[in-house]
């Protein structure tokens, strides 16, 4: 035999009242919210940004001067040089018996000048005496400058020999890495034929292309830093070094290169990285929030929550903005909005129309340099 129980009606409906009550008391309670106060500016700094790339100051195809057989690379790809070292050397045997025979001339026209000197004291002094005609001592004294020609046409040569030397020895005329060689030992090289790439790794750049309807902009950066592909977590202070006043009639954009703040070496050539240019507009009503006090919609529109009343009548209210520039953590409201008005910063997901909230304020951080 089957026993049911049931409960009085009486005891459902008090049951069902508390749990009714319980949920209606819960849905009345203020929602507790992180607000912050809009912030009018005088002026306000957006920023823009552009790809770019990481430039040596200089860099140079180091060529043979003169024509000769490589003899020894003394560098590979990646070594580092000083200015002033030796990047190569050509054979210099046959240059080198040249100018020993020069200086073998020229041993033998320091001999034979002396002898000419020896004479033409000699007729000097046999003339005062009347026994040597006068044109003989004219003939003596010709004969020893024409022996000082000879010798200083041959010391001459001689530099130009040891010059030519020196020649035979590739130098690094500024510090750097070598990035790529182009020539290896036993090669016939000719003047002008490159055997080593140079790249300056010191002072180094940040290149990148302006688009001109950015140019009026670049007189009124008051902050640049570049974030480098490489190390996206460390960014670099950097300041426009130069702007270069011609166009790319092709892309319209002007190259402007940037002075980088790299301590720690972090930037090489050829890396790639974003160049973050930080200027000051001039709407002197703009007003600043934190980027997730703005409620976006995919339409486009934008509204933010503000809060209204004090104390136990807090609550809260939606208004429409229309929205500028960004910087960083920070966006620009436009329009909708006035400096001092409390707005939602956290807790706007799902916030209705009137609905108490309980407050509780912090401070916009100042997104100012």
């Amino acid at each position: 035999m089957t026993v049911i129980f049931r409960e009085p009606p009486v005891l459902l409906s008090v049951l069902a009242g508390l749990i009714l009550g319980s949920v209606l008391r819960g849905a009345d309670a203020p929602a507790p919210v992180i607000a912050t106060v809009a912030e009018q500016t005088e002026g306000v700094l957006r920023e823009f940004r552009l790809t770019g790339t990481v430039s040596a100051r200089r860099e140079a195809r180091l060529s043979s001067r003169t024509d000769g057989l490589v003899e020894e690379v003394l560098v590979d790809e990646g070594s580092l040089v000083k200015p002033g070292e030796v990047l190569a050397t050509l054979d210099t045997r046959l240059a080198e018996i040249t100018l020993e025979m020069i200086r073998a001339e020229i041993a033998q026209a320091e001999v034979e000048l002396s002898e000419a000197k020896r004479r033409e004291e000699e007729v000097r002094e046999i003339s005062e005496t009347g026994g040597f005609a006068k044109s003989e001592a004219e003939s003596r004294k010709t004969a020893v400058r024409i022996r000082e020609a000879a010798l200083r046409r041959l010391q001459v040569r001689a530099k130009e020999q040891e010059e030519l030397i020196e020649r035979h020895r590739l130098i690094a005329p500024f510090g750097g890495v070598i990035s790529e060689k182009i020539a290896e030992a036993g090669e016939w090289v000719e003047t002008g034929t490159p055997v080593v790439q140079l790249v300056e790794t010191e002072n180094v750049r940040f290149d990148l292309k302006v688009p001109q309807e950015f140019l009026a902009r670049v007189s009124s950066i008051e902050r640049t830093q570049v974030i480098l592909d490489a190390f996206p977590d460390k960014p670099l202070a950097a300041s426009v070094q130069v702007m270069v006043p011609v166009k790319d009639t092709v892309s319209r954009t002007f190259l402007t290169r940037l002075a980088l703040v790299d301590p720690e070496k972090l930037s090489a050539p050829g890396m790639s990285g974003t160049a973050i240019a930080s200027y000051r507009t001039d709407h002197v009503t703009s007003v600043r929030l934190p980027r997730d006090a703005v409620v976006r919609f995919p339409d486009g529109t934008a509204k933010v929550w503000i809060v209204i009343g004090e104390g136990e009548n807090e609550k809260v209210t939606s208004r429409t903005v229309r929205t500028g520039g960004t910087l960083g953590e920070f966006t620009e409201i436009v329009e909708g909005l006035k400096g001092g008005e409390r707005v939602v910063l956290k807790g706007n997901e799902g916030l209705r129309e009137e609905q108490a909230v309980r407050s509780s304020l912090e401070a916009a951080a100042s997104g100012r340099p």
